[in-house]
């Protein structure tokens, strides 16, 4: 069963947690979310289901809209509030012309240094193992190689005397407690991440998630979740086949420049295209990339993937 699930995740559980729960609801031995969210944080995850899981790299790429609170006045080791306090001030004044202005420099950056309990991996081992064992200590963790980001939009909604709420608009792979970190530097004041909600991820909204307890059951009548086809029809541009190149589709030919009539425009380098046949089904997905065989430069559809069966 191949699907798209759009869970909005409490506070707590873990992404795998969500994932797990999930797979026995549904008795699937295949499930994978497309882009972590930390316990801590809450609001949209998107989940994978049956051989749907191996485009999770297609659903992962897309732009993110975050809600966050940023605390001043301690800093953390995992530079959000889950973590052990390596830095305090008591005494400080938040200008708001002084935030919005430092929040306005951070959205001009082009590349972001992770935090130290992440993911990413160093020399093959995830960043937060090394950070928990002691093998990551503060100067190899300011050390870490920036990564490149893309802020859209990034703007203060709300202030306290302790605390801001902020929108972020960014690009897959921005860590919002870095940003948290990040800002309280620049104002001269340590700051971490104290609340964060993902409502969110290319085209799809939290407010058309389930809520996670509708996850404890399955009702026949309202399946989970929307099929590939239809999820992947609100992301991606299509192709469409001819009739000669229909024939040869299901046995993975590449198609030549004729073969397949984009809908609009070729999308930049990189782009995934969905792939149709003649009757407009999806068949399978394309990436628009440099060909080796024609003019130099010019971009053509290559078939990656196969959804055959």
């Amino acid at each position: 069963m191949a699907r798209l699930v759009l869970v909005d995740k409490p506070e707590g559980p873990t992404s795998h947690d969500v994932v797990s729960t999930l797979r026995r609801t549904l008795g699937v031995k295949k499930a994978g979310h497309c882009g972590t969210l930390d316990p801590m944080a809450t609001g949209l995850l998107l989940i994978l289901t049956g051989p749907a899981t191996r485009l999770a790299e297609v659903f992962k790429d897309h732009d993110k809209v975050y809600r966050g609170t940023v605390r001043f006045g301690a800093a953390t080791d995992t530079d959000d509030r889950q973590g052990k306090t390596i830095g305090k001030l008591d005494a400080f004044t938040l200008d708001a012309e002084a935030v919005d202005a430092a929040l306005a420099q951070l959205a001009t950056r082009k590349s972001q240094r992770p935090p130290a309990y992440s993911a990413i991996k160093k020399g093959g081992v995830p960043l937060y193992k090394l950070a928990r064992s002691g093998k990551l200590d503060a100067d190899a963790s300011a050390a870490l190689p920036e990564r490149p980001v893309t802020i859209h939009r990034l703007e203060r909604l709300s202030m306290t005397d302790r605390e801001i709420e902020i929108e972020l608009h960014c690009s897959a792979g921005t860590y919002v407690r870095a940003l948290a970190r990040d800002l309280g530097e620049l104002l001269g004041i340590p700051a971490h991440l104290s609340a964060l909600r993902r409502t969110r991820s290319g085209p799809f909204d939290v407010e058309d998630a389930v809520d996670s307890d509708r996850l404890l059951w399955e009702d026949s009548s309202d399946p989970l979740g929307m099929d590939l086809g239809t999820a992947l029809a609100s992301m991606l541009p299509a192709a469409v086949a001819t009739e000669d190149y229909g024939r040869r589709l299901p046995f993975g030919t590449q198609p030549e420049p004729d073969d397949l009539v984009l809908e609009g425009e070729m999308p930049p380098l990189g782009s995934w295209v969905r792939v149709l046949d003649p009757g407009g089904e999806l068949k399978a997905l394309a990436k628009v990339e440099i060909s080796e065989d024609g003019e130099a430069g010019e971009p053509r559809l290559r078939l990656r993937r196969s959804l055959a069966g």
